[in-house]
């Protein structure tokens, strides 16, 4: 029976004011088994440390705890927030991070982020108290009209004065923190606490505090727009109006003494039917997985491993005597060569010979052949119990091969381990993590197969090969089909490996037709609950030309959002996982308007009417701040006698 390990959650921010986020995420790691304690503002030694607010906390203060340390964050990380400074960035950039924004983990790549998951915060009762209806004061004993809690800056500022212009009695934390006393006896003698963002660039609505303003069952007024970074559900437990609408909707509000009621009785309800737990079992679970591939958690095997290089030989036989040497000085691993090569090469046995590889097989053909059919035919006499196809000209770090064995042996459960590649166009950092790895298939540079070491037993099993058809990206085909067929993966962040430089000429129409054939593959996998018309339509991400007209657009990026959207039947981890994959679509959305914009076929009014779609506008508000415009004032829908049909 495996031992969970200890948690250490600890805060640098006081009980009353952030205490129940990190009791919230406690809780849910308690429920599932972990040993669990909260410390203020200490790092465990030998357990895992699971961080929160530590926004002004220099990287090295961690990097000695580090690989046994979380850190979330809570921070909309946007210019001139407290948290947008030198320290808190480049802790950002090297730990191990939780996101509790969609927005933030969107733009990683911007962040710096490497290895993020987003894990928000979900709904746990009793991480703090819930006011029960029957303590909550009629509306004649309620006499304080507005109350906002927060820091103060100039748009805040702005809206407050307003109100007490209007001659509205407003309570304001000026100053100084309210103890939670003072807090929550303002917060129940006001008829509408206020909510609005600090800096005009956000438009993450912030959860934790709704969290606490309904739990205290009060009417909010809340800051919303079209692609405010909030989940459909929960516009209906609050009022939502553009800043410039805040004061007028507040006035409103505060006229309609029913329509509070209502909010106090429903909001709360409205607000939890939106949230599960904070999903920290998976995301856990993926942490340890990345925990277990650090270099201190394994050694160098006492028994060298045995690995097959899969080798087809090229026109020169210099290029192939320098790449046998590099071969020839790895450590600590027992080397199996298999070269293919066409028969009757003269001096193709002395150059093997002299390669310094005792174990070798010359597998000499009599007619020409393509690589994937050489490399199949190779993989058929490997002997080793890992594998690596490669390039003539590859140039191997002399510890690749060990390293990425020892990763293998150590981690029964990853199948393909890759590393970073030293290339013409510089460093190619791959991601380090699964889901990460197969999301970057839908980028511009994914895993390199002659950077990769595979596990003969997964081939085997699977029955993937390299296909011939595929005279382009055929490397790319086949860490695709890997995919398909369930590979684990995982790359070892160092650049172990400079690939061969890419020759001849390549027929750039076929040559995408085939990348795009090579990735539906994956989108297949990773999109059960998608239709194959679906999945064929989104390949088209990939082609080399699209359709110039909005249809194709507007048909394709209605096709992403719905692909977004989870199933709720998935278990945990793939919900969890689900939230990466859903960034790479994102991201080509992105893509797609940008070149229509770019084209001029496409303009702000054209995307103001894709956002009243629910699902795109769903689908892209955690890429408002990255559309090809900036985007959306547009005016709230007035109150009606129906209530809900004016909350967004």
């Amino acid at each position: 029976m495996t031992t969970l390990p200890r948690l250490n959650f600890t805060s640098l921010s006081s009980h009353e004011t952030c205490g129940d986020i990190v009791e919230a995420f406690r809780l849910a790691a308690e429920r599932l088994g972990y040993p669990t304690r909260f410390t203020h503002c200490y790092i465990e030694p030998g357990e895992i440390n699971i961080l929160f607010f530590f926004w002004d906390v220099p990287w090295e203060h961690i990097e000695q705890h580090h690989p046994d340390c979380i850190v979330v964050n809570f921070e909309p990380m946007v210019h001139g927030t407290h948290a947008w400074n030198d320290r808190y960035l480049e802790v950002l950039k090297r730990c191990y991070l939780w996101e509790y924004s969609k927005t933030n983990f969107q733009r990683h790549r911007q962040l710096g982020y490497r290895n993020a998951d987003y894990v928000a915060l979900g709904w746990e009762p009793d991480a703090a108290e819930i006011m029960p209806l029957e303590d909550v004061l009629p509306d004649e004993q309620q006499d304080i009209d507005v109350v906002f809690f927060g820091s103060l800056t100039r748009r805040r500022i702005d809206i407050l004065e307003g109100l007490m212009a209007r001659g509205l009695r407003v309570e304001v934390n000026r100053g100084r923190a309210w103890t939670l006393e003072e807090r929550n006896g303002f917060m129940r003698r006001a008829k509408i606490v206020l909510n609005l963002h600090n800096w005009e660039e956000s438009r993450i609505v912030e959860v934790p505090r709704l969290s606490i303003l309904l739990r205290h069952r009060k009417a909010v007024v809340c800051e919303l727009y079209p692609d405010s970074e909030i989940e459909a559900s929960i516009r209906k437990a609050v009022v939502g109006a553009p800043y410039e609408k805040l004061i007028e909707t507040i006035e409103q509000l505060l006229a309609d003494a029913p329509r509070r009621a209502r909010l106090e009785r429903e909001g709360l309800a409205i607000f939890t039917s939106a949230f599960a737990a904070p999903l920290v079992g998976p995301a856990i679970e993926r942490f340890l997985s990345w925990r277990a591939q650090q270099p201190d958690r394994f050694a160098v095997p006492a028994t060298p491993p045995r690995i097959t290089l899969c080798l087809a030989a090229g026109d020169s036989l210099e290029s192939l005597r320098r790449s046998l040497r590099t071969w020839a000085a790895q450590t600590a691993v027992e080397l199996h060569l298999v070269l293919v090569a066409r028969a009757g090469i003269a001096g193709l046995e002395a150059v093997l010979a002299g390669s310094g590889i005792a174990s070798s097989q010359l597998v000499a053909l009599p007619f020409a052949f393509d690589r994937a059919t050489a490399r199949n035919l190779a993989f058929a006499h490997a002997q080793g119990d890992y594998v690596v196809f490669a390039d003539v000209d590859d140039v191997p770090a002399p510890q690749r091969l060990q390293r990425q064995a020892s990763l293998l042996q150590a981690c029964p459960d990853v199948d393909i381990v890759g590393s970073w590649c030293d290339t013409q166009e510089g460093p190619f950092e791959f991601s380090e993590r699964h889901q990460d790895i197969l999301v970057e298939f839908f980028g511009p540079r994914p895993l390199l197969l002659s950077a990769c070491m595979l596990r003969r037993s997964f081939m085997e099993r699977s029955g993937v090969r390299h296909d011939p058809e595929f005279t382009a990206h055929d490397d790319f085909h086949m860490l695709c089909k890997s995919a398909a067929a369930g590979a684990r993966f995982a790359v070892i962040p160092e650049l172990l490996h400079k690939p061969a430089t890419p020759t001849g000429s390549v027929d750039a129409a076929r040559a995408a037709t085939l990348a795009s054939r090579a990735r539906a593959l994956v989108l297949a996998y990773l999109l059960p609950q998608s239709s194959v018309e679906h999945v064929h339509e989104i390949a088209k991400l990939y082609d080399l030309y699209w359709p110039p007209v909005l249809d194709f657009a507007e048909k394709l990026l209605l096709i992403l959002a719905r692909a977004s959207f989870r199933p709720a039947a998935a278990p945990e981890l793939q919900l969890v996982e689900h939230e990466t994959l859903t960034r790479a679509l994102r991201h080509e959305a992105l893509r797609l308007l940008q070149i229509f914009f770019n084209a001029g076929l496409a303009d702000k009014e054209w995307l103001e009417r894709q956002f009243a779609v629910p699902e795109i506008a769903q689908f892209l508000a955690p890429a408002s701040s990255q559309l090809p415009v900036r985007i959306f004032r547009l005016e709230p829908a007035p109150a009606a006698a129906e209530p809900e049909a004016a909350n967004g």
